[in-house]
């Protein structure tokens, strides 16, 4: 058998264990580690962007994470995140380049304003809001083109099995300035859901952010915001523990 084949039915469904750094910390972290590099990452059905990459301060507990990358086998498994603990989750995806048969994706395509024209590699595929479920995989080049202001041209990639939505706007806007005033002001905020960390005044896309304030001697809170089109500026004042700890 040849190596390459022999190594792809070996890692079939193989998956690291999970684990976790042995030395405990103050802090909550979950490193998402992939093989190959680079592949898409989804947790708890919100996509997260492409591993490695370190969430601070998750929901300890169990976690639902989805890797998905082209021409390899999409791979969903739970983690159980330890609470002050470094907990760090390998998967491994197995090779599809031996499979006789090429895998289509699903193309979803959203545009502001509707009714866009969508081309595909050239090709007419019709109207927007556009779903076909038998794009091929890999690479394609897709325009947009909104009646009577213009079109847009971009790259979009197409993993087989999986489902990749695309958002075009024709007016995209800037991020937004993003800012929690804190009382007290030595609270720490960390996001749940981004992978960036927070900084008081930063530029944040539209989008639902979950946040974690917190400081010792005081009630740990969660924060949902719903970012928008406009500057996002709000005070959360943290209680302190009754038992004065």
């Amino acid at each position: 058998m040849p190596i390459p084949l022999l190594l792809a039915a070996c890692i079939l469904f193989a998956i690291f264990p999970a684990s976790a750094e042995e030395t405990k910390t103050t802090e909550t972290t979950l490193l998402i580690k992939v093989i190959p590099r680079g592949a898409e990452v989804l947790v708890n059905g919100t996509f997260m962007g492409k591993a490695p990459f370190l969430i601070k301060n998750p929901q300890p507990g169990q976690v639902n994470i989805h890797a998905r990358s082209m021409g390899f086998r999409s791979l969903t498994r739970n983690f159980d995140v330890l609470a002050n603990q470094n907990n760090v989750a390998v998967l491994i995806l197995a090779s599809r380049s031996n499979d006789t048969d090429k895998i289509p994706g699903t193309l979803i395509i959203e545009t502001d304003p509707q009714g866009a024209n969508l081309l595909l590699d050239g090709q007419t595929l019709g109207k927007s809001p556009m779903r076909n479920e038998s794009t091929p995989e890999g690479e394609h080049q897709l325009t947009v083109q909104f009646p009577g202001l213009g079109e847009k041209k971009l790259t979009v990639q197409v993993i087989g099995g999986e489902s990749v939505t695309t958002t075009v706007l024709w007016n995209e806007p800037k991020p937004k300035s993003f800012l929690l005033d804190m009382t007290p002001k030595e609270a720490k905020v960390h996001f749940l859901n981004y992978p960036k960390t927070y900084q008081p005044g930063m530029p944040l896309p539209k989008g639902r952010y979950l946040l974690r304030a917190s400081l010792p001697g005081y009630v740990t809170t969660d924060i949902a915001v719903e970012m928008g089109d406009k500057d996002f500026h709000s005070w959360v004042t943290l209680q302190k523990n009754a038992s004065g700890e």
